[in-house]
């Protein structure tokens, strides 16, 4: 097999490419540039661009990558999955107003961007905290520091 080989739609691709992959430095400001067959320059728009260096650092983190189009329609357990959370809480985050969704018959849809902003949200939300709790931390490093240290000589 070449290192990278298409079978049945599925671009198949062996260790030593996903070794190279993973002895590259951090791809994600990494620019593209593409060349057509006559070696004219061909510009990539950023998000190909994003898309090409999230494949790479999949392929590099975990040997492999699944890319699949979303579609405009989800389910609630599709929804769920992506946000990463159980579909009792996404049907909980329903009937407070967190989210967005629609019946259609008996099923319970949402719409992709609908679900994508919630999950650009939530992870807003967690770095927001966390950089809070970093911030805690070092404004009242001394204070931990010192209740440590006395906790030991009290010993």
């Amino acid at each position: 097999m070449n290192s990278a080989t298409l079978i049945n739609d599925r671009v198949m691709i062996d260790d030593a490419t996903v070794e190279d992959l993973k002895s590259l430095p951090s791809l994600g400001t990494a620019t593209f540039r593409a060349t057509d067959a006559e070696g004219r320059a061909v510009t990539l728009p950023i998000d190909v661009q994003r898309l090409i260096s999230q494949v790479l650092a999949s392929v590099a983190q975990r040997g492999e990558v699944t890319i699949s189009r979303v579609p405009e329609e989800l389910t609630s357990t599709v929804a769920a999955e992506i946000l990463g959370v159980s579909r009792p809480t996404l049907m909980k985050w329903v009937k407070e107003g967190k989210i967005v969704a629609h019946k259609c018959g008996t099923h319970t849809r949402f719409k992709r961007d609908n679900v994508l902003d919630l999950k650009r949200k939530r992870a807003e939300e967690r770095m927001r905290a966390f950089n809070e709790w970093r911030a805690f931390e070092e404004e009242n490093q001394g204070f931990f520091s010192e209740s440590k240290a006395g906790q030991q000589g009290e010993s």
